[in-house]
């Protein structure tokens, strides 16, 4: 049925050769996982090491995958063997592994091959493990025939990534009849320092449970200026994140961490970080408790910093969401006017405790209004923002009225819009984004410029009155 099949090239060393045997290992791996999301899933960031190691973290993102059904799984995962420019797509027909023989949509492929930062080089996949280490998990989990797209990433660099997930968003936005799972092929950590490998592969847990690509890709160069190796597959993660946003994720779950110390009990030598991710596609709003006691918290530090009494010590009230970092906007308003607006654009402190900066910061220091008086408090209306992690805007019709705030950045100017601004004035898409750029200090029209950049962003919007 299929000419050009590559045939396995780590089997019986990264993993069982045995079929049985084989099946049976991921079998064990998927029975010790009790936690299952619900929830749609884009994308998995999963590693790459011998099974006995990396295989019972990688077993937490595939158990998600169980009883799902996707037609073209696209395995993104760095080269270990070949020096690559740009990324390449594998040139054959199917994979083959104990388990049986995957086809490879071709259809995909050759679309992906129309853009020039694409290449197809046979050579650098054949030896690879990368990829082929995640296609029998693939096949115990999923549900239905699948075909998959393996590529590896070139040159780690922010413009090779960001070309490659534009193609990527490109072909999946040409083939919509099609169920798309990306997947991420990356280990963490690669030195001899058990303690640093824990905190780096715990910080860069952190910016990719935060969704922030950016962040997580500059923690990934400022540490190589220093020789740290905090992720092989830096570049397929900061893609795969890239391509997430802009399709319509809006949550990454950190499901396990460890890493090669503590999983052989040999602490000593080298060492490798582990970590795996569920990437998260629809809304997951904050319950209704969950608001009320953000809401309490906004409002006692507005009350107590007017009155010039201690702001108590808050806390995330056993809320595991409140206590992730996620940037936040707290508006007040009087009689129906803003009376002032500040907030956190980046996930820098707990959302909890980022609703109290703001809150505080709204009453007392917005530079368009005078302090709020104690005589004001019975008069004021608290509303809270809680921000998405930003998208860059490539194309503006990428914006969508209603569902966008807008950020934009020119220079040392930036200014940030909030999505509700937009509904309330009427605004369409360009008066939006002059009103973004006056914002920030800037001409109306400042957004066409070559070097100006804008970011989308969405928002759960809630009042006290929404929500008593």
């Amino acid at each position: 049925m299929f000419k050009d099949v590559r045939e396995p090239a780590v089997a019986g060393q990264f993993y069982p050769d045995d079929p049985k045997l084989l099946g049976n290992t991921i079998e064990e791996y998927l029975n010790k996982v009790d936690k299952k999301i619900e929830a749609p899933i884009l994308g998995i960031i999963v590693p790459h090491a011998g099974y006995p190691f990396s295989g019972q973290t990688a077993a937490y993102a595939f158990k998600q995958l169980k009883d799902k059904t996707y037609t073209t799984v696209i395995l993104i995962g760095p080269t270990h063997h070949y020096s690559l420019e740009h990324a390449s797509v594998a040139p054959f027909d199917a994979y083959r592994t104990p388990l049986g023989t995957i086809g490879v949509d071709v259809e995909v492929r050759d679309e992906l091959l129309k853009s020039p930062y694409i290449d197809t080089i046979r050579d650098a996949h054949l030896p690879e493990h990368c990829l082929e280490v995640e296609l029998p998990f693939l096949q115990k989990v999923l549900e239905g025939e699948f075909k998959i797209v393996p590529m590896l990433t070139g040159s780690p660099t922010w413009d090779n990534c960001e070309h490659l997930a534009k193609a990527i968003v490109g072909v999946i936005d040409k083939f919509e009849n099609r169920q798309f799972l990306l997947v991420a092929s990356s280990d963490f950590y690669h030195g001899y320092d058990y303690e640093e490998c824990k905190r780096t592969t715990s910080k860069a847990a952190e910016y990719i449970a935060n969704f922030d690509p950016s962040g997580f890709y500059h923690y990934y160069v400022d540490n190589l200026r220093h020789d740290i190796h905090i992720a092989c597959g830096a570049a397929p993660i900061t893609t795969v994140l890239l391509v997430a946003q802009r399709m319509g994720a809006d949550k990454v779950e950190l499901l396990h961490i460890t890493n090669s110390g503590d999983v052989t009990g040999r602490k000593e030598g080298y060492v490798v970080g582990y970590a795996s991710f569920a990437i998260l596609k629809g809304k997951h709003g904050l319950s209704l408790d969950e608001k009320r006691h953000l809401m309490k918290i906004a409002k006692t530090a507005i009350e107590r910093a007017v009155k010039g009494e201690p702001i108590p010590k808050f806390d995330a009230g056993g809320f595991e969401r409140l206590a992730r970092k996620q940037g936040a906007f707290v508006t007040i308003n009087k009689h129906g006017t803003l009376r002032g607006c500040i907030g956190f654009i980046r996930p820098i402190y707990p959302l909890y405790e980022a609703v109290k900066e703001a809150a505080i910061a709204a009453a007392l220091h917005d530079p368009r209004f005078p302090p709020v008086t104690p005589d004001e408090l019975k008069d004021l209306e608290v509303e809270i923002s809680v921000l998405s992690p930003m998208v860059e805007v490539k194309d503006i019709n990428e914006i969508k009225v209603g569902r966008d705030g807008l950020y934009i950045v020119y220079g040392g100017f930036s200014g940030l819009l909030l999505p509700q601004v937009a509904t309330e004035y009427g605004w369409d898409r360009t008066t939006f984004l002059e009103h973004t750029c006056v914002k920030a200090g800037l001409p109306r029209d400042c957004w066409k410029e070559p070097g100006v950049r804008i970011f989308r962003f969405t928002a759960e919007v809630f009042s006290e009155e929404e929500i008593e």
